[in-house]
């Protein structure tokens, strides 16, 4: 049954973020901006689409200077600078062919098994529950058992790590103690676990990725380890469920959508595409860098030394590229949205990300056509506000 109806993303209540910076001279797709971030720090502001691209793309656009005392920002605090989005060429590059294989599309076909059985588990508990909130019946624990799974962590400690990384992710600058308290913690018990000192799965990537460690040349030491899996931790249970609850949220927000990938499930790879394009994790879309050299955009030269956002959010709003970039259009064509970046900093988990969200969508469709949202007033719909997280706090749904 074909959907008729027109939707726009900005047609859903709550859905689009209210950026974390402050416009300075706006930006347009034609000519740079500037923006000032958390940090203080003004930067060019970057939306066309080639342009991001390009940057994302330049080795001489670094990263690793924003994450130092002084730095440009948009965090409250540093982070560990071997974290894979700290990282320049060529060290990035040595760490990312490390882990290449076990996140590919291939390396993680493994857990679309277990994925389903933890959904379909999920779906038969939340049905007997007479006001069902698909959040937090379902989806909330369907990721933080597939990260567990994945990584081989103990799903008893779900409850301490989920806490610390829901903080660290939410990063509210007004307690930067307790932010950096909270990572501290949570970065000593993923330490933990590559020193031996916390009981893993030995079929999991942590035992693996400490095996084999001596793979990587030179070897990976414990402080590189960690912050591999620290990143999977927190990018494999947090960034995961933000996006695929929120689009989920959107989906069901339009319920002729949400019967039609019942109807024709083949549509829904290419429906959650087009939704992750349009969906950002935060307040922030991506990471400042500095320009090393000067670089010659179509909207602009960047100086060297400056400071540079290249807004992968708006960029994959460039009408240049997307006709009615608005318009949620699964049949687009060539849909090349920069959601999960581009080139040497595209994200490690977006396979994984994709297959849980395309997992979960294809067995909700199909089990449950006729699910729809149970507020009566989704501007009431209480929000989780974050840096690198923001999502509904709950998705009550009838059934």
């Amino acid at each position: 049954m074909m959907d008729n109806r027109t939707y726009y993303i900005t047609d859903i209540p709550h859905y689009d973020p209210q950026m974390g910076y402050e416009i300075i001279k706006a930006a347009t797709y034609q000519e740079t901006g500037i923006i000032r971030l958390l940090s203080g720090h003004e930067a060019f502001h970057v939306i066309n689409y080639q342009d991001v691209k390009k940057i994302l793309m330049d080795k001489t656009c670094l990263r690793s200077p924003s994450n130092e005392i002084g730095g440009p920002s948009v965090l409250p605090t540093l982070t560990p600078k071997e974290l894979l989005l700290n990282l320049d060429f060529p060290d990035h590059t040595r760490v990312k062919q490390f882990v290449a294989r076990d996140y590919s599309r291939s390396g993680l076909k493994w857990l679309e098994p277990v994925i389903t059985r933890l959904v379909q588990g999920y779906a038969e508990k939340m049905a007997l529950k007479k006001q069902p909130d698909l959040f937090t019946d379902l989806l909330d624990h369907v990721t933080a058992d597939t990260n567990c799974t994945l990584l081989g962590l103990p799903l008893e400690d779900k409850h301490y790590f989920r806490t610390l990384n829901h903080i660290v992710q939410v990063a509210d600058p007004n307690d930067v103690e307790d932010l950096v308290h909270r990572f501290e913690l949570l970065y000593g018990y993923v330490m933990e676990h590559v020193q031996d000192k916390r009981h893993h799965s030995k079929d999991g990537l942590i035992a693996r990725f400490v095996q084999n460690r001596e793979n990587c040349q030179p070897p990976l030491n414990d402080a590189e380890l960690t912050a591999i899996l620290l990143g999977s931790v927190l990018g494999g249970d947090q960034n995961t469920l933000t996006v695929m609850t929120k689009i989920i949220y959107g989906l069901l927000y339009m319920p002729g959508i949400w019967r039609q990938l019942h109807d024709e499930p083949t549509l829904v790879p290419a429906m959650v595409e087009e939704m992750l394009r349009l969906t950002n994790l935060g307040s922030t879309s991506t990471f400042p860098r500095i320009v090393t050299q000067d670089i010659q955009l179509d909207t602009g030269v960047i100086p060297t030394g400056a400071a540079i956002h290249a807004d992968v959010f708006l960029a994959n709003r460039d009408p240049a590229v997307y006709y009615d970039p608005l318009l949620i259009n699964p049949y687009r064509e060539n849909n090349q949205h920069l959601q999960f970046g581009y080139g040497m900093h595209h994200c490690m988990g977006q396979e994984l990300a994709r297959l849980e969200i395309n997992t979960v969508i294809t067995l909700l469709t199909r089990q449950y056509p006729q699910m729809r949202l149970r507020h009566d007033n989704l501007n009431d719909q209480p929000w989780c506000e974050g840096i690198v997280l923001r999502r509904p706090y709950a998705l009550p749904v009838i059934i």
